[in-house]
């Protein structure tokens, strides 16, 4: 099947609605890592609109150990008129208090960039509810210092103790922070939650529906459903 884009707001929407259903068995059972991790990727590509007025769409990448996710964004060049499709290889991470004592700084290292080969890859962690870490500015300081061979690295946390207002903040090569508010976010209806590849026209940045019914399960597994 040919890869299928979803909208980082249709992924919101699937987490919640799945998390309704189930509980907390979402936010721990292995069956739904891919649907946790496309939300934290989700709020991520939000974020970015924000910060950059393009909208973002993911697919996740199966049988590959990274990155976890590829992320499109369709512009126009103005030199050329055409479409160009920008692309983000993203690897999740979520970072809890570990019984080996590791901090923000040494478990991104340990299990992250110890192990990352491409020099592509953006890092982004979520912070999970019970942690703290230090402010982005002294973060970004102790990741120069590691030297890390990836593009840039993110982390997304809870700023407001209550999952309403949200922080995504880039600590690594440069600062970079945007604010969000969950209940704002859970408010938007997108036009369109699936697209094709390659949906953006030449002469301007017009989506269009895949044209095939879709199903996307509370595993984030994306079906297509007979016409």
């Amino acid at each position: 099947m040919e890869s299928i884009l979803v909208n980082p707001y249709t992924a919101i929407r699937l987490f919640a609605k799945t998390y309704l259903a189930y509980g907390d068995t979402v936010l721990i059972d292995r069956r739904y890592k891919v649907t946790r991790e496309a939300w934290i990727a989700s709020m991520f590509l939000i974020a970015l609109k924000k910060q950059t007025g393009n909208d973002w769409w993911l697919t996740p990448v199966l049988n590959s150990g990274s990155p976890d996710f590829e992320c499109y964004s369709f512009y126009i060049e103005s030199d050329y008129k055409f479409v160009v499709r920008s692309v983000i290889k993203l690897e999740v991470f979520e970072w809890r208090k570990a019984s080996n004592g590791d901090d923000f700084v040494g478990s991104i290292k340990r299990i992250k960039l110890d192990k990352i080969i491409d020099p592509e890859i953006t890092l982004l962690c979520y912070i999970r509810r019970n942690c703290t870490v230090q402010p982005a500015v002294e973060l970004s300081k102790q990741m120069a210092e590691l030297n890390p061979r990836v593009k840039d690295i993110w982390y997304l946390g809870d700023v407001s103790g209550d999952s309403t207002n949200w922080r995504v903040a880039k600590v690594y090569p440069d600062n970079l922070a945007a604010d969000i508010n969950y209940d704002d976010v859970l408010r938007t209806t997108e036009q369109y939650s699936f697209l094709g590849p390659h949906r953006g026209k030449s002469n301007k940045v017009e989506f269009e529906p895949t044209g095939k019914k879709i199903l996307l399960t509370p595993e984030f597994k994306i079906v297509e459903l007979p016409n």
